[in-house]
């Protein structure tokens, strides 16, 4: 999935973000799994993965208290 700006976020659907967050979500599961087992070649894909987490989230909130 491709890291999107803050200001690509917030043109997109609330539900639409909810869908991304699951699939990034998951997608951090799965780093983490492959860390554990040692086959994980990028190990700041992590670091991407959670901060991306963290964008959707700020969005999401934004939208839900109507913030911008």
């Amino acid at each position: 999935m491709k890291i999107q700006k803050p200001e690509e976020l917030r043109q997109l659907a609330p539900d639409a973000l909810q869908e991304r967050l699951v699939e990034a979500k998951d997608g951090l599961f799965q780093k983490r799994l492959q860390h554990s087992l040692g086959k994980l070649e990028d190990s700041a894909s992590l670091n991407q993965a959670r901060r991306e987490i963290a964008r959707l989230n700020t969005v999401i909130t934004e939208k839900v208290k109507g913030i911008r």
